[in-house]
C-alpha cells in the first residue's frame, strides 16, 4: 500500500532547512540533517529538490519572495512620496529583518560558508533581465516629477544596476560588512542619487507609488518562475 503523501512536504524541507542554516551554518547542514527536522525520509527530500545546492537556492529564494513581499507591504504604508531613497531606505529595513536574506547580503559565512563567494563569480544574468522593468520604473518616475527627465534613462539604470550588482557581489570580493555598514552605504548612495536627480518641482506620489509596486509584482512573478535561483 503506497504511502500517504506529506502536507506541503517542500514547504517542510524549507522551513527545516531554513531552521538548520540559522542554528547551525549550512556549512556544516546535510541533507539528512534537513529530512530529519522536516520529519520526513531522505529519499523524500530528494523528491522535491535534487540536492543540497538546490534546497540552499530554494531556500534563499524562498526568504527573497519574503524580502520583496516586505518591500510591498512598507511602500502601501508609506504616507508620502516613495522616491529612490525612501525606496533604499525600505529595501535595506526589510532585509536586514531577515537573518537568512541578511546573511546572504553581509557575506556571513558562518552562516552560508562559501556561497557568497559563488555568487560573486556565478556570472548569473537574472540582472540584466531586470533592466528593462528598472527601466520602466525609473520612465514612470520622470513621468511623475520624481526624477530629472533630462537625464537618460538608460544611464540612471546603469548607475543603480552597478550599484546594486555591486552590493549583492561586495560580500564575496571585499569580505563581510555589518548592519550600520550596509544603512551607511545604501543611506549614502541613495540619498546622493535623489538629490542629484531631484527636479525641484512638485511629484506625484500616486504615480510614483503605483511605479514601485508594478516593479516589485514584477520581481516577485519572476522569482515564483524560478524556484531553483536565488535571488
Amino acid at each position: 500500500m503506497p504511502r500517504p503523501l506529506v502536507p506541503d512536504r517542500r514547504g517542510r524541507i524549507l522551513d527545516a532547512a531554513r531552521e538548520l542554516i540559522l542554528e547551525q551554518g549550512w556549512p556544516r547542514t546535510t541533507v539528512a540533517d534537513v529530512a530529519a527536522r522536516a520529519g520526513i525520509g531522505k529519499g523524500a527530500v530528494y523528491l522535491e529538490l535534487p540536492g543540497k545546492d538546490a534546497i540552499l537556492a530554494a531556500t534563499l529564494q524562498r526568504s527573497m519572495r519574503a524580502l520583496t513581499a516586505d518591500v510591498h507591504r512598507r511602500v502601501l504604508a508609506a504616507p508620502d512620496l516613495v522616491d529612490l531613497p525612501a525606496v533604499y531606505r525600505f529595501g535595506v529595513e526589510a532585509l536586514l529583518a531577515d537573518p537568512l536574506a541578511r546573511a546572504l547580503y553581509l557575506g556571513d559565512e558562518g552562516v552560508l560558508g562559501d556561497h557568497v563567494r559563488h555568487v560573486a563569480a556565478s556570472g548569473e544574468d537574472r540582472y540584466l533581465r531586470r533592466s528593462e522593468w528598472l527601466g520602466e520604473y525609473v520612465g514612470r518616475l520622470q513621468d511623475a516629477g520624481v526624477l530629472d527627465a533630462a537625464v537618460p534613462r538608460e544611464t540612471v539604470v546603469r548607475v543603480l544596476a552597478v550599484f546594486t550588482v555591486g552590493l549583492v557581489h561586495a560580500p564575496g570580493v571585499l569580505g563581510a560588512t555589518t548592519d550600520d555598514q550596509l544603512r551607511a552605504a545604501v543611506d549614502l548612495f541613495a540619498g546622493l542619487v535623489g538629490r542629484g536627480l531631484a527636479t525641484g518641482r512638485p511629484a506625484d506620489p500616486a504615480a510614483a507609488r503605483a511605479a514601485q509596486l508594478d516593479l516589485l509584482a514584477r520581481l516577485d512573478h519572476q522569482l515564483a518562475d524560478q524556484p531553483e535561483e536565488p535571488a
